[in-house]
């Protein structure tokens, strides 16, 4: 089976295409396509902002780098509850006997 191929209207004016979505990311990594770059998806009948179409989401809005400090923070803030409340359970077992 052939990959999507797309319609791409360039900054001058000129249809390209069409091209294999894999050409489509090449070009959004070297910048020569944006959000506001119109399109036309496989199959469709209206141009659309490439920024709309979901298949290249992962290019235009990366997943948040994991703050590890934040994680860490979290963690050992549920570590010292835990840890508490095994004290807590301890020293009542000791003073019980």
């Amino acid at each position: 089976m052939n990959p999507p191929e797309y319609k791409v209207m360039g900054e001058d004016g000129q249809e390209y295409g069409p091209v294999p979505d894999t050409q489509i990311r090449q070009w959004i990594m070297e910048q020569r396509l944006d959000k506001k770059s119109p399109v036309l998806p496989p199959g469709g009948k209206d141009w659309v902002f490439l920024g709309a179409l979901r298949e290249f989401d992962d290019l235009f809005n990366p997943p948040k780098p994991v703050d590890h400090r934040q994680r860490l923070m979290w963690l050992l803030a549920a570590a010292s509850v835990v840890l508490g409340a095994l004290v807590i359970v301890a020293l009542r077992r000791l003073t019980h006997h």
